[in-house]
């Protein structure tokens, strides 16, 4: 393999690399960005359900004994599309009331959401995102600091993962693309860089010659291949290389068969 064709191969490969690492930093702000878009939408309708749940809790009363719970939840659950069922839990994790977009919708969120993680009333609000939904746990507490339940919202993530899923094809199809684009650009750079080897080369083993005696070779050289600086570099060897005596051992021997003549 010639040096310009490792020159092009090494050059090809980093670039590769570099599009490539664009590429998963680009879908990585994307996922973020698309995971920020989706908590947010969450947390406005937890936000103002847990308002409305405290509300009733600074009162003195216990979620079990709050009448209207069902309809806070139902009227919450149409803020927002994404959300298909919200949950209200004791302490233990046991549903004291949920509502859902659909009668199956609820029976199947009801069976994954049925309790928090034991240690869940210790915590702050949390969102998971999972391939059955996106969980999102509110701890719920008295004024006294204690805890009251635990709001469990659940919201669709289909969406989520169809756009995660379009946005890795389509960032990576257009990596390819650019690569694609980038061969015929470093071909052109191989032939070139070969072009301006090939005159280097010459001139070593014209240099290569001039130490040994022999004659030199009157190459001639494009000027698209050189700049200029380096074209009168190449004039001026050339016109020191024929001021070298001809050492050539064939020159040496015709002379001497002259003298002895």
């Amino acid at each position: 393999m010639s040096l310009a064709t490792k020159i092009g191969v090494a050059l090809f490969l980093v670039l590769a690399a570099a599009l490539g690492m664009t590429t998963v930093l680009n879908y990585l702000r994307f996922d973020q960005t698309l995971r920020t878009l989706v908590t947010q939408r969450i947390n406005v309708v937890s936000n103002e359900t847990s308002q409305d749940l405290l509300a009733g809790i600074d009162l003195g009363l216990r979620l079990e004994n709050m009448e209207n719970l069902g309809a806070i939840l139902d009227r919450r659950l149409g803020m927002s599309r994404e959300v298909t069922h919200i949950a209200v839990q004791n302490c233990q994790g046991t549903i004291i009331t949920q509502t859902a977009s659909d009668t199956a919708t609820k029976t199947a969120q009801g069976a994954g959401t049925t309790a928090a993680p034991p240690d869940a009333q210790d915590k702050t609000s949390w969102t998971r995102f999972t391939d059955q939904g996106v969980i999102a746990v509110t701890p719920l507490r008295d004024s006294l600091g204690q805890c009251a339940g635990m709001l469990v919202i659940t919201a669709d993530s289909g969406e989520y993962f169809r756009k995660l899923d379009g946005a890795f094809t389509e960032m990576w199809k257009s990596a390819a693309i650019g690569m694609l684009a980038i061969i015929p650009v470093l071909g052109l750079l191989v032939v070139l860089m070969r072009r301006r080897h090939r005159v280097f080369s010459e001139l070593h083993e014209d240099i290569e010659r001039a130490l040994a005696g022999q004659a030199g070779t009157s190459t001639a050289h494009d000027k698209d291949v050189l700049t200029e600086s380096e074209m009168d570099l190449i004039a001026l060897y050339r016109e020191i290389r024929d001021q070298l005596p001809n050492d050539d051992p064939q020159t040496d021997r015709d002379t001497s068969v002259e003298k002895s003549t």
